[in-house]
């Protein structure tokens, strides 16, 4: 099992496994979408991506945007998107994944890494859990919705 940071020439590989976790929340198929929003996330150094592969296949990934807390004055990194194609080391790949995050997070200078995550995702809050996130109790999220993007009705 490889760690890896995504670069330029993994999305062809990445843009149908995305496509497959957006379809999972409802999203029609577009995969060449997919690829050029990833695309240009990265090439604007907006976004770590980290693939988990065996040999060539991969399974999964993590996408995470750079973010900074002006309170702590230092970066946080957002983990947004977590996806594991199923198999028999989806736990071990998971955790693997957070191994490699929390350390780059760290080594970058980061205080946090900072996740939400839907109210019946069970078995994601009983992994972050496990791993040692805490929940917030003193915060409540909110967002305003701006267009009508079919994207936004998973939040309500």
């Amino acid at each position: 099992m490889e760690i890896k940071l995504c670069e330029i020439n993994d999305l062809e590989r990445l843009a149908p496994l995305f496509d497959d976790y957006r379809q999972h929340f409802k999203q029609a198929s577009d995969v060449e979408s997919v690829r050029n929003y990833l695309q240009q996330r990265l090439e604007a150094n907006e976004t770590k991506i980290y693939l988990v592969q065996t040999d060539e296949e991969l399974h999964g990934f993590v996408l995470l945007y750079p973010s900074f807390s002006s309170i702590g004055l230092a970066p946080i990194w957002i983990l947004n998107d977590f996806y594991l194609k199923s198999g028999n080391q989806k736990r071990l790949m998971a955790k693997a994944l957070l191994d490699q995050i929390r350390l780059d997070c760290h080594d970058a200078g980061g205080i946090r890494i900072e996740v939400t995550t839907r109210k019946e995702n069970h078995k994601l809050h009983k992994l972050y859990k496990e791993y040692g996130f805490e929940k917030d109790y003193k915060y409540d999220y909110y967002f305003l919705q701006l267009t009508k993007a079919v994207a936004s009705d998973m939040l309500k």
